[in-house]
């Protein structure tokens, strides 16, 4: 689970931002988790400070699986992009 301590959503940008590639990572392997176990929804962080949750829902997954993979390329987190490429290829079909 990932924590944000923003107070805003202006703040949250940014520090989402500054943690690119964790949040990128983070994201896909919840993602991933998730299809797996064919849930209809990842929480994927929380922030604290305004007790919220940041989900995605089933039908953005492949969306977020899509965005997020370049970063994860950029995080040399090749056998996550290659688990995710097969669950974009999956999802598309």
């Amino acid at each position: 689970m990932l924590y944000f301590k923003a107070t805003n959503v202006e703040e949250l940008e940014a520090e989402a931002q500054k943690r690119a590639h964790e949040v990128s990572v983070f994201t896909t392997k919840a993602i991933i988790e998730a299809l797996e176990k064919d849930a209809d929804k990842v929480v994927v962080g929380v922030l604290t400070t305004l007790d919220l949750d940041l989900s995605v829902e089933k039908s953005g997954y492949l969306d977020a699986l899509e965005t997020n993979l370049v970063r994860c390329e950029e995080a040399e987190e090749f056998e996550l992009c290659k688990e995710s490429i097969k669950w974009i290829t999956k999802l598309r079909d």
